[in-house]
């Protein structure tokens, strides 16, 4: 409310004659800005909330913002479906399953009623879907929903982005859940590479920065540490593959400006690959090169790539999301990555480190122990078998 206070002005003040039909014109275009600010405010606030775990804070933005469009649009508009997504996330991460599947009816509904939905809207609601069935141990449909939801976001950007990495790892947990490890593992990697990729992409391209809300990249944290600490209980600390995924968290880390985080993790990736594949490895070289970058910046308190280069809120670049959503993922409320406004040279400094980065580095090894099914590392330029299958009958519980 403290947020919103200074935007309500326009739409709380009185007037004091009718007006011409120009003025009123003028009010009535003053008070649609005005909602409209407020409804990616609402949903700004709710995604963060969303994003830390406060699931409770995350509810009144998202109805206030739904309130708003229903003035603006009406009811069952295709604008509603983000508010819907993400009372829909709140109440399931309070576990309120019913309230969650209401809400994802109203906006599968708002969807079939409009055909021009994009295709990253059907993917969000696809993918909470997937994700309330897992919680409710359907996980039959859970799959069918989740392999409906890499679609829409392939579709949409493509099967090697890191929106459709969601889609992968949700889909990687209920295979572990089932105790296929093999597939879990295989489906663990592509989100990885996907990553992997994604960090090596940025470095040359500032402009990057301004397409990704900050919950995305902290979605992007949450899978990578999980699938490093899957990989630490399978494969063990000091794996190969537990040594790329910690590498890869650590870059994420840098490009958040998380220096001391992002140190950590490097370092420890380095050691397991100086142990692993030798120090005259290529891989271990370049690891090594960023590794000693990123130690020296930490030591001098150099600012080369802090948050002030690529901080949270408004850019040069770009405004905020709207509340339809650019960015697909960002539930229509993301908070975009941008450039300060007073230069670039944060990202400057970034992008020295990340120059280092090779555009294709020589991946370890192959990353699962075990034998990978047929095709599902072949590009996921489609559906492979792998991903078809259905759950097992049996539903034994990895320890």
């Amino acid at each position: 409310m403290h947020k919103i206070a200074p935007i309500l002005g326009p739409l709380k003040s009185g007037v004091m004659v009718v007006g011409s039909q120009e003025d009123r014109a003028k009010r009535e275009y003053t008070v649609n800005m005005s909602k409209r600010a407020l409804i990616d405010l609402c949903q700004q606030e709710a995604s963060k909330m969303l994003v830390n775990g406060q699931y409770s804070l995350a509810i009144p933005g998202s109805i206030q913002a739904l309130s708003f469009l229903k003035d603006i649009f009406g009811d069952g508009s295709v604008e509603s479906v983000p508010p819907y997504l993400l009372l829909a996330e709140a109440n399931l991460g309070l576990e309120k399953f019913q309230q969650c599947e209401e809400f994802l009816s109203l906006a599968n509904w708002s969807i079939l009623k409009n055909h021009t939905c994009s295709n990253a809207l059907k993917s969000q609601l696809h993918r909470n879907f997937g994700k309330l069935y897992t919680a409710q141990d359907k996980l039959e449909q859970a799959l069918k929903e989740l392999a409906k939801d890499i679609y829409h976001s392939s579709l949409e950007v493509g099967p090697e982005h890191i929106d459709t990495s969601g889609g992968y790892f949700h889909m990687a947990n209920i295979f572990y859940i089932q105790n296929r490890i093999d597939n879990a593992l295989a489906f663990y990697d592509k989100v990885v590479d996907i990553w992997y990729k994604f960090l090596g992409l940025v470095r040359n391209n500032a402009e990057l920065t301004e397409t990704f809300s900050e919950s995305q990249l902290r979605e992007g944290i949450e899978m990578l540490e999980r699938i490093m600490q899957t990989r630490i209980k399978l494969l063990g600390d000091a794996h190969i593959a537990t040594g790329e995924v910690k590498y890869t968290v650590g870059l994420l880390y840098l490009f958040l400006g998380e220096k001391e985080k992002a140190n950590d993790y490097v370092q420890t990736a380095a050691a397991i690959y100086k142990d692993k594949l030798g120090e005259n490895h290529t891989s271990t070289q370049d690891v090594v090169s960023i590794a000693e970058t990123v130690k020296n910046e930490v030591a001098g308190g150099g600012g080369g790539f802090s948050r002030g280069g690529a901080r949270v809120g408004s850019s040069a670049g770009g405004p905020a999301s709207s509340a339809g959503g650019n960015a697909p993922g960002s539930n229509g409320g993301g908070v975009p990555i941008g450039i300060h406004s007073g230069g670039v040279e944060g990202m400057e400094g970034f992008g020295q480190l990340m120059n280092q980065f090779p555009e294709d580095m020589p991946r370890a090894t192959t990353q699962s122990p075990i034998p990978l099914p047929p095709n599902s590392r072949q590009g996921m330029d489609g559906f492979d078998d792998s991903m078809r299958m259905t759950p097992s009958e049996s539903r034994g519980r990895v320890a």
